[in-house]
């Protein structure tokens, strides 16, 4: 009898810790965030407002999914808000000149992937620390878009760039289906693409996985590859929406980025631990959350306070998923 009160006892808090492993916590922060901010503004649960959260979130969302795929692979990319801007700009440039919107689409994202491949290269065949080399290129990237522009925005972008934000598709807007083709192909490719396995593998253990036969070099090269690529697409989403190419664009992307990614259950302090789900939801809380404090007509300022203390509070539910799965 007294066993059976045991295995009670013990269940409610198994029951908890799943929860709280899993990415059921985010999924409820998300849902009251989402009742509270309905309750403070009328406004907030309208069509047009929910279309604006989510254009307003693609951007950090499609940047947050490949920054798990650095993170998962136990790395770091400081740099994916330089590589959006030097992109855009370089993007933008190229549709003035050309008239064309698909051609400054392509060259963007090309060079979104060329950027990424440099990170890479300096960790994965150097051997430097990630924190380090995206530092460097985080100065070296925002510098060269302002340098490429002169500080100034590029304008006169033609008109089809903008369809991209302005379009819709069965009332969903355009950028929506954006993130969530983005979101399927990265599911589908951590889940169930042999690469994908792989990067869970070297981020769990480089060793390990380097003795099983990984080639780990070249998995680090792709993570950051990915996460330039994918920078570089956020910014043609951005440059969508802004309808110009701006050199001061994705200030302070990375550390969303990141917050995504771990609000999302992806360990920032151990490789190999979450998923490409969570991070959409993820995305999608810092989005809701900084929709509703405009709505509230809260200050920049203290949104920058708020969204320091959701950083810190990412990283200390990281901590604690860490001490709970130990």
């Amino acid at each position: 009898m007294s066993g059976q009160v045991a295995v009670r006892i013990q269940t409610a808090p198994s029951r908890l810790r799943q929860i709280l492993i899993g990415g059921f916590g985010i999924v409820l922060a998300l849902l009251v965030l989402i009742v509270v901010f309905s309750i403070l503004s009328p406004v907030f649960l309208t069509f047009d407002n929910l279309r604006a959260i989510v254009t307003q979130a693609g951007t950090n969302a499609i940047i947050a999914a490949g920054m798990t795929f650095v993170i998962l692979a136990g790395e770091i990319d400081l740099s994916v808000g330089a590589t959006l801007a030097l992109t855009s700009v370089v993007g933008a440039q190229i549709m003035v000149n050309s008239g064309s919107a698909m051609l400054g689409i392509l060259v963007a994202c090309v060079l979104g992937i060329i950027l990424g491949a440099i990170n890479g290269a300096f960790v994965a065949r150097l051997g430097f620390p990630s924190f380090i080399v995206t530092l460097s290129t985080m100065w070296l990237f925002r510098g060269s878009a302002y340098v490429f522009t002169e500080g100034q925005a590029v304008v006169n972008l033609p008109q089809s760039n903008m369809n991209l934000s302005l379009g819709s598709f069965l009332h969903f807007p355009s950028i929506g289906w954006v993130v969530v083709v983005t979101f399927v192909i990265c599911y589908v490719v951590l889940r169930h693409v042999t690469f994908g396995r792989r990067v869970y593998a070297v981020g769990d253990s480089r060793e390990s996985a380097r003795l099983s036969g990984i080639n780990v070099r070249a998995i680090k090269l792709a993570v950051f590859t990915i996460a330039g690529f994918l920078s570089a697409l956020g910014g043609v989403v951005l440059m969508s929406r802004l309808n110009s190419g701006q050199p001061v664009a994705g200030l302070g992307y990375e550390l969303s980025a990141i917050a995504a990614a771990v609000i999302g259950g992806t360990s920032l302090t151990k490789g190999g631990v979450g998923g490409i789900i969570g991070t959409l939801i993820g995305a999608l809380f810092i989005g809701t959350l900084q929709n509703g404090l405009v709505l509230l007509n809260v200050t920049s300022f203290y949104q920058q306070v708020l969204m320091g203390i959701v950083v810190l509070l990412a990283v200390g539910i990281d901590k604690y998923r860490k001490t709970l799965s130990a």
